[in-house]
């Protein structure tokens, strides 16, 4: 029989911080009193924390601390509510009514997409159509300390690809649920999963939210490093962060690669997925706890299509999840006007493009948090039932001394002799 993580195991977020269950989003910002928080970026941990600036304002035990997803959050009773009528419920992937592969026919956008393309030209379609006046976006900005992100509120193609690209680090796009707020209209919310999973804790607190964030969309994830990493893939390479003018960290195709560009002139390239091997900081704990590869509570669900018959197609292919009654007509009306091609996919073939970041995220859990419970770890708490028997104890608690900074060491040394011995 599986177990489920039933407690909440802090009660405030300062705790959540102090217990590295923060994962950046910017939630509890959003629904502070003005004045009272803020998100600042955290060099040395390499994240943005809340920062509390009128603590006569806020306590970090109210409403602040309802809407952070750092804690854990009941995803399936969630799921349920918003997606009950769906015509699937997979433990893997969720709830949803229908699955397919797609690329977007436009050329612009496909040029600098990491997959498909589908992301964008779903959130332009809906801009297009007057259904949105904005789409929640992050981008990278460049100074002294080296790339870093900015929330933004998109309004035009334009603006769609300039923040097009995976960010496998920080983004803290929860922020801009107050300025949609304040701005008036209606918005397309588009982050990770756990992102997501705080609109949701949100709009419990404030039905409002549910008219100005009528349409939300996730990417599948797998979890991010923090700044200190981006920095090193930088440096490892003969890149030094301060000078970079551009960086990406997939585009261009599929898989796509890493690009940076300095003031210099320097520029450096290297295909997905060889760069992100190296690492100087584990990935964020609470990605490591998480339950979620696919973004379980947005209509729109994309992710890359890892499925051999489009990986040899000459174009590039995404993977939907529509979730919603209206994701899907979304979906059939763009490619009733051309502006998407699609193809049928199986659950299968879903799950096993996505075999990595499923197994660790659904199938090793389980003993995973056996062993964190063992050691004292503080976990986030979740409402899914996590099936036994799918890893080892002896492998998950070899994994979490890994993330040890002795761990981090024999893994860097692990790295460069395989880079000296042009074995990666």
């Amino acid at each position: 029989m599986g177990m489920k993580l039933t407690e909440i195991n802090v009660s405030s977020i300062q705790e959540v911080v102090r217990r590295r269950l923060c994962i950046s989003c910017g939630a509890c910002v959003s629904v502070a009193p003005a004045g009272s928080m803020r998100m600042a970026l955290d060099e040395k941990q390499g994240i943005f924390v809340p920062e509390f600036i009128d603590r006569s304002k806020v306590s970090g035990r109210g409403v602040e601390f309802a809407v952070c997803p750092g804690k854990g959050l009941a995803i399936n009773e969630m799921s349920r509510g918003l997606y009950d009528s769906a015509t699937y419920n997979i433990f893997e992937l969720g709830r949803y009514r229908q699955a397919l592969v797609a690329r977007t026919t436009n050329p612009l956008i496909l040029e600098n997409a990491s997959s498909g393309g589908v992301m964008t030209r779903i959130a332009y379609y809906l801009l297009e159509k007057g259904l949105v006046q904005g789409v929640t976006s992050v981008r990278f900005i460049y100074g002294s300390a080296g790339p870093r992100t900015e929330p933004f509120i998109a309004r035009s193609l334009e603006d769609l690809i300039s923040a097009q690209g995976s960010k496998y680090c920080p983004t803290t796009t929860n922020q801009l649920v107050r300025q949609c707020k304040q701005a008036g209209g209606r918005y397309l919310f588009v982050g990770t999963p756990c992102q997501v999973g705080a609109l949701r804790l949100a709009m419990k607190e404030d039905k409002s939210l549910l008219e100005v964030f009528p349409y939300t969309m996730a990417n599948f994830c797998g979890g991010y490093r923090d700044f200190r990493n981006l920095n090193e893939i930088l440096r490892v390479r003969g890149v030094d962060p301060a000078k970079v003018t551009f960086f990406r960290f997939r585009g261009g195709g599929q898989p796509g690669s890493m690009l940076a560009r300095t003031n210099e002139g320097q520029i450096v390239s290297e295909p997905y997925p060889s760069y992100v091997y190296y690492r100087v900081a584990p990935k964020q704990k609470r990605c490591w706890y998480c339950v979620d590869a696919t973004g379980e509570l947005a209509d729109f669900a994309c992710g890359d299509a890892w499925i051999k018959r489009f990986l040899q197609d000459e174009y590039p292919w995404s993977i939907i999840l529509a979730r919603s009654e209206f994701s899907v007509r979304i979906i059939n009306e763009m490619v009733s006007e051309e502006l998407m091609k699609t193809e049928p996919v199986s659950a299968e073939e879903i799950i096993d493009s996505q075999r990595s970041n499923i197994t660790s995220k659904k199938y090793r859990q389980y003993e995973r948090v056996r062993v964190s419970r063992l050691l004292g770890i503080t976990m986030p708490w979740w409402d899914v039932e996590l099936p036994r028997g799918k890893s080892s104890y002896l492998r998950e608690l070899r994994v979490l001394l890994g993330k040890t900074r002795l761990g981090l060491w024999l893994h860097k040394i692990k790295y460069h002799t395989k880079r000296y011995l042009g074995l990666r």
